[in-house]
Formats: structure tokens, sequence, C-alpha cells
């Protein structure tokens, strides 16, 4: 019995999680493009973003307001850096840091998505925290088909 595994690379991942490379990579941009950032360039198109790494909670979002309000650019901040790191252009998953060279497959998808969804559970999680993981966990539940929506 031979068994052929499926090697699935930065440059010729045709689907991240259950949706197609290109759908996540459209999603991406448009999100990028509306909080005015510049989207991190794919593969073998520029360099990827130096000394990215785990977010720093205290400046993700500098324009929140009053005590325990969530920051308005955190949740679209988490689910870029949740898109970065599934399109494979981030070494470091958003939520655990944990290392990824490549497209990560569907199973580690899942478990970043639950390590968000035990963060948003977590009741002193920070309010900046929770927005910024709020956007993580809804990016991930759509790239492994738990939801229809894609994030922000």
């Amino acid at each position: 019995m031979t068994t052929r595994h499926a090697t699935q690379t930065r440059a010729r991942a045709s689907r991240i999680g259950v949706r197609p490379a290109d759908e996540v990579e459209s999603v991406y941009r448009t999100l990028a493009a509306e909080a005015g950032r510049a989207p991190a360039p794919a593969p073998g198109r520029g360099d990827v973003r130096e000394g990215a790494g785990e977010p720093t909670w205290g400046d993700i979002a500098p324009g929140r307001t009053g005590p325990g309000a969530e920051p308005s650019d955190a949740v679209s901040e988490g689910a870029a850096d949740a898109y970065r790191w599934a399109l494979a252009r981030e070494e470091r998953g958003p939520v655990t840091g944990a290392p990824a060279r490549e497209v990560p497959d569907l199973w580690r998808l899942t478990a970043e998505a639950d390590a968000a969804a035990v963060l948003l559970d977590d009741p002193v999680c920070p309010p900046e925290k929770r927005a910024y993981v709020r956007g993580v966990h809804d990016a991930l539940a759509w790239l492994c088909g738990q939801s229809d929506e894609h994030a922000v």
C-alpha cells in the first residue's frame, strides 16, 4: 500500500484550511487596505516583515476610550495577523506563537483557533487583548469552515 503525502509550500498552497487560497488572499488584501496598512508581500514577491512576532497587547490599538472599552482597530489587527500567518507570511501563530514555516494545515489552524477561544472565555482577559483575539478567532474560524462569514 502506498501513501502519498501532499506537501503544501508557501507558494503552492491551493487551499488554506477549507478556503481557496486566492479567496483568503483577497480577503486579507481588502482588510489590509481598509486598515490603511500595506499587506505583507507574498513569498517570492518581496521580503517578509522583519522582527514580526507576538503582538504587544498594549500597543495594538491606541484608539480605545473609557475603562474596559475594546479598541476598535484591535479586531481588524487580529484578523489581519491571522490571515497573514495562514498565508505563511508570519512564522509564528498570532495567539500561541507556535512556529510554522509553511501554510498551516487545518489541524494547526484549528489549534490556533481553539487557543483563541480559550482566551476569549477567560474572564480576566484585558479588553484590548480580547478584541485582538476575537479578530484572530473569527478569521481562523472562517478558514477552518466553522463560520460562513470571514472576519471583519
